[in-house]
């Protein structure tokens, strides 16, 4: 996969402290954890087989 195609993809947030995973978002996202740890692309915990969601996929829907 090129990397201007991943850019458009979501992946999952994992925070590096808690270990609570927040949210599926853009790469370049910053999310604040509960725990009060900023986590971004950079810091977050990835899984062993990254897993990477279209924008408008239905598995991210929020009900």
């Amino acid at each position: 996969m090129k990397k201007k195609e991943r850019d458009r993809l979501q992946v999952e947030y994992i925070c590096p402290d808690c270990g609570k995973h927040l949210a599926w978002a853009l790469p370049n996202a910053a999310i604040q954890c509960p725990c009060g740890q900023c986590v971004d692309n950079n810091n977050r915990l990835k899984d062993k087989s990254e897993v990477y969601l279209p924008l408008d996929s239905e598995q991210t829907v929020l009900f």
